[in-house]
Order: structure tokens, then C-alpha cells, then sequence
């Protein structure tokens, strides 16, 4: 994915972050004003993560490109997802100009990794917003690398043509501590080191030509969906996707006992969508 990508460090004041006057408010005035805002989402049937509304929208504004943030070169949405996956963790906080908040954050991490949705006064999504470490895939049985959280990043996905200013409430937003975060020692506290601004390719496919394996019949290229996630690969009876199973045989045991003397595949490619099931 195509990406404008700004880094701005410090975290910056906010001027404008709940529709008040440039230079109107101090950060900690700010802050007071949002978590005065903010109320927590009485026992919801659903996480966030699994609303399909919710889901729709994050899969809207991110399609199916991939990235690291929370994990190593993973969906981007399901890394969204993922951080707004606690059940007891749901708050929503309405600004003066009828503009809102939805967040959550991953129980696994206390909160360290966490979303917010910023939603215009009709509901509209207009921007996104992950606390996150910028984690590298993990080599071998290494856990993966990750930024301290001491220093997170936050990372703001933003429509096209949308202005980095207008998504203000989420610098804010970041700067609430979870509960859990909160009582953490100061030296130990989380806090917002860098924020980047990316500007998002929904409509740009989950996967390349390339990727197809070599050996499937062009005939049945229509059949692979453009707005997809590549999930496996193979040809040659050997794997190819994903990286870590490279060149494994194509079919486990289990399948190849399963499948008795039928004939291997030429190729085989499988893919993942998120969409609606209609």
C-alpha cells in the first residue's frame, strides 16, 4: 500500500482537538474536557472487534493491505481489530460539535495496544486511531520486536484527501491511559512518543498477480477476489505462502492420507475476505 506517512515528534498540542478555538486550551485542559466526555458502554452483546457495523467500517477505510503495528506484517485490519477486542473496555465520548469516540483496547496488553474509531455526527467513520509499538514479525520462537511502550506510537489512518488536523480527538484519545496503565509506576508509564499520519488504498487489491502460484489455469483467475486476503499458496506440490511454511509439502499427512491416491494439484491458492456474508 501506497502510503503518505508523517512522523511528528513530540506529541503535539492540540488546538482544535474538541472544536475549541486555536490556542484555547492547554493539553491537560484537553484531556480533562475529553475524559469528562467519555462514559463507559454498559455490558454490549458484542466486542467492537466482532460487531459486524464495526467491522464493515474498519475493513472500509483499511481494505486489505498489510502492515506492522501491533504484529509483524499482518492485516492492518484485523491488527485494528484486535485492539478493540476487550468486552469490559468500551467508551464512547461525544464531542461538542456531535462528532464521537468509540474505542476499546486489547485486554492481552492491559491496553497498551488500543483503537478508536472517530465518527462524523451522522456516523460516518472518518478516521482511525492505533496505539501501537511498530512490532516486527518474530524470527524463530523470538517474541516479537516491539517499540517500548514507554515510547508508543500512535497511528492515525486517515480516507483520502482527508486533512491530518481534522483527526485531532484521537491525539487526545491517546493520551487516556487505560486503567490498568495508569497505575504503572512514572518511569514505567506509557506514553506517546510519535504519531504518523497514513493516508489509506482501500480499493487496492489484498494480493498481487504475482502471488498466484505458478501452474493455476488462467481460466480461473476471475474466480480469486481482488478485495481478499492471501491466506496459502502452493505449486509443485511444495508450499509457497506463507513464508514461514515455504517449501513444506503440499499436503500435511493427515491430508495426504486423507486424499489416498488422488492426484496432487498443479497449484493451489487460498484466500481470506472479511466482507459482509451477503
Amino acid at each position: 500500500m501506497n502510503t503518505r506517512i508523517r512522523f511528528i515528534l513530540p506529541l503535539l498540542s492540540l488546538c482544535v482537538a474538541l472544536g475549541a478555538p486555536a490556542m484555547a486550551q492547554t493539553p491537560a485542559a484537553e484531556d480533562a474536557a475529553f475524559a469528562a466526555a467519555t462514559v463507559p458502554v454498559p455490558s454490549p452483546p458484542l466486542r467492537l472487534s466482532a460487531h459486524p457495523e464495526i467491522r464493515a467500517d474498519v475493513f472500509k477505510l483499511l481494505g486489505y493491505a498489510r502492515g506492522s503495528y501491533t504484529q509483524g506484517n499482518t492485516l492492518i485490519a484485523r491488527q485494528v481489530l484486535d485492539s478493540m477486542q476487550s468486552l469490559d473496555d468500551i467508551t464512547r465520548t461525544m464531542l461538542p460539535d456531535g462528532r464521537s469516540v468509540l474505542a476499546s483496547i486489547d485486554a492481552g496488553t492491559h491496553g497498551a495496544w488500543r483503537a478508536a474509531m472517530l465518527f462524523d455526527p451522522q456516523r460516518k467513520l472518518l478516521a482511525l486511531g492505533l496505539v501501537n509499538g511498530h512490532c516486527q514479525a518474530a524470527i524463530g520462537d523470538d517474541a516479537p520486536a516491539c517499540l517500548p511502550r514507554t515510547h508508543a506510537v500512535l497511528t492515525v489512518f486517515l480516507p483520502p484527501d482527508a486533512q491530518d488536523e481534522m483527526a485531532a480527538p484521537l491525539l487526545v484519545w491517546a493520551r487516556q491511559l487505560p486503567a490498568m496503565l495508569a497505575q504503572a509506576a512514572p518511569e514505567r508509564r506509557q506514553s506517546i512518543a510519535a504519531v504518523e499520519y497514513i493516508t489509506t488504498r482501500p480499493a487496492q487489491p489484498g494480493w498481487e498477480p504475482r502471488d498466484v502460484p505458478p501452474g493455476f489455469p488462467a481460466s480461473l483467475l476471475h474466480l480469486l477476489l481482488p478485495n481478499a486476503e492471501l491466506n496459502s499458496s502452493s505449486s509443485g506440490g511444495k508450499r509457497i505462502a506463507p513464508a514461514g511454511l515455504a517449501g513444506l509439502p503440499m499436503r500435511t499427512q493427515t491430508e495426504a492420507t486423507e486424499a489416498g491416491d488422488a492426484a496432487m494439484p498443479d497449484a493451489s491458492i487460498t484466500l481470506r475476505s472479511y466482507a459482509d456474508f451477503h
